[in-house]
């Protein structure tokens, strides 16, 4: 009603590519990464919201696994970072040249790895299956709540679960969070509703940190960013219930089981490691079942 509205989005070249060992994976989770990415075919897939760091994550482990004897082609909307050796091209939806044309003609270049932007509609995700079921590696993004969400968000794009199941290696889920300033960094007792948050003895209140807030940090107490991550891998188990198309319940429940560790346990980890506080980390994750 009152103008025009901008939207600014700002790539830094110079810091595009970022270690994977310095995005701030969990061990259990780098572990998980290392065992992802010495598959030799697979989909793998980045979910969470616009600006959650879906893309710096995928790139990262492309550049993890860039070698001179390895072909990897990429296609994205637009391209936001050039990576040397990997060739990158940026779809074109009034074109024609979409993700699922796309990903056809870029299995007609002999790649060992493909990386699809965005999976958007149906096409796009069994052009990206069908790459996997080839002896592919596929490394892809979707916009959902969790890990879990990706499996009937790919159902609901009409995927068959025990063609699904067959093909996707593991599913990543992230979210940013405000890291505590170095400079002025301080720290203390948790209260009481932080224990119960944090589900900690209320006996034994854990020491916890947060900044006070200095020049350095604009008086805010926070500086920079950090990642809370899980990665729902697909094993045997998993793999069985998918197929079956059960529900995501009995799915968590397996994955609970087996190991899996989710994002509100990567960000209670991180907020006793001092990088972020828990008013931080209420903020982007679902904390209901606490309170």
């Amino acid at each position: 009603m009152h103008g025009e509205n901008i939207v600014l989005r700002i790539l830094d070249q110079n810091a595009s590519i970022v270690p994977v060992e310095k995005l701030g994976f969990s061990e259990h989770n780098m572990r998980l990464i290392q065992k992802i990415l010495a598959r030799p075919e697979g989909v793998v897939i980045v979910t969470g919201p616009t600006g959650s760091g879906k893309t710096t994550t995928l790139y990262s482990m492309l550049n993890a696994i860039n070698t001179t004897d390895v072909n990897i082609q990429t296609l994205e909307d637009p391209v936001e970072y050039s990576l040397p050796g990997i060739r990158q091209s940026g779809v074109r939806d009034g074109s024609g040249f979409t993700f699922g044309e796309g990903v056809k003609a870029l299995l007609r270049q002999d790649p060992d790895i493909i990386f699809v932007g965005e999976i958007r509609d149906e096409v796009t995700a069994e052009q990206a299956l069908k790459a996997a079921m080839t002896g592919h590696q596929v490394f892809s993004s979707l916009h959902t709540n969790d890990s879990f969400g990706a499996i009937p968000r790919l159902i609901d794009l009409g995927l068959q679960p025990g063609m699904m199941a067959s093909s996707i290696i593991a599913c990543f889920a992230q979210r940013l969070v405000r890291r505590i300033c170095v400079h002025c960094k301080t720290s203390y007792t948790a209260t009481p509703e932080e224990c119960r948050l944090l589900a900690a003895d209320l006996s034994a209140p854990p020491t916890l940190h947060k900044g006070a807030g200095c020049k350095e940090c604009n008086n805010t107490g926070y500086k920079g960013r950090v990642g809370i991550h899980e990665i729902l891998y697909i094993d045997e188990d998993l793999e069985a219930l998918i197929s079956a198309d059960r529900p995501l319940p009995e799915l968590k429940a397996t994955a609970r089981k087996n190991g899996f560790k989710s994002m509100l346990d990567d960000g209670v980890l991180k907020v006793y490691e001092g990088h972020t506080t828990l008013e931080s980390l209420t903020k982007s994750v679902n904390f209901a079942n606490r309170m």
